[in-house]
């Protein structure tokens, strides 16, 4: 259910402690760790070596856990610390971390030359193409940014996707750069939430809206912008 996109029950959710044993609990016997893999990276698993078998023994999860593992290793996550044994029982930090892990991993694998060759026009005086792959994809994502910033003429710019977004007022004219039919009302507006939020409903017109929510903006939610 965390994989669907524009859940309109979205805030009336359980609560987080509640909502976070019962993430563990789906989650111990590996399955829908492997499938959100594979959803990230196609094609990084073969899912038929999984034990699919309702209540699985120790072992099952087991040889299910050690795949994901292993998997998540190949697409890149940092895998230090982290057993099949912690999958299974749920250990809190180490659960969450690779969970993000693979999430960020398969939101930012398309930021590549390869499926936008359009990104060599963020190269600064001096580089070359190579250089600008070297960055971490944040890195790119904020180039971009600033690139639209340059071009809509304002004289802002954004180093961070936390404080640097939090009054959305990058984001406003962003959005409005990218496509006209995005006002700029949120400008107008005084409230940090109020203004988040006229500015998400000009995002949701580009359906770029997803999860994040007005509060996210507004407080600066590295993760989530």
């Amino acid at each position: 259910n965390s994989c669907r996109q524009g859940d309109p029950a979205a805030d009336a959710r359980l609560p987080i402690k509640q909502e976070g044993l019962d993430l563990f609990q789906k989650c111990k016997d590996g399955i829908l760790l492997a499938k959100l893999i594979n959803f990230s990276v196609p094609d990084t698993l073969d899912e038929r070596v999984l034990n699919t078998k309702t209540n699985m023994n120790v072992f099952q999860m087991t040889e299910n856990a050690n795949v994901v593992v292993n998997s998540s290793k190949a697409i890149g996550c940092s895998v230090v610390n982290v057993g099949s044994s912690d999958i299974i029982v749920g250990t809190e930090h180490l659960m969450l971390g690779l969970i993000w892990q693979i999430i960020r991993i398969g939101l930012l694998s398309q930021i590549t030359l390869a499926n936008h060759p359009e990104l060599f026009r963020l190269l600064e005086d001096g580089e070359d193409i190579a250089d600008l792959l070297k960055l971490p994809p944040e890195q790119i994502l904020l180039r971009w940014f600033n690139y639209h910033l340059k071009n809509a003429g304002h004289p802002r710019r954004v180093n961070n996707f936390s404080s640097d977004i939090a009054d959305s007022e990058c984001y406003t004219i962003l959005l409005n750069q990218l496509d006209k039919q995005c006002n700029k009302d949120a400008l107008n507006k005084s409230d940090p939430e109020d203004r988040a939020e006229t500015m998400l409903q000009q995002a949701d017109k580009l359906d770029c809206r997803k999860f994040v929510k007005p509060s996210d903006v507004a407080r600066g939610q590295p993760k989530l912008n």
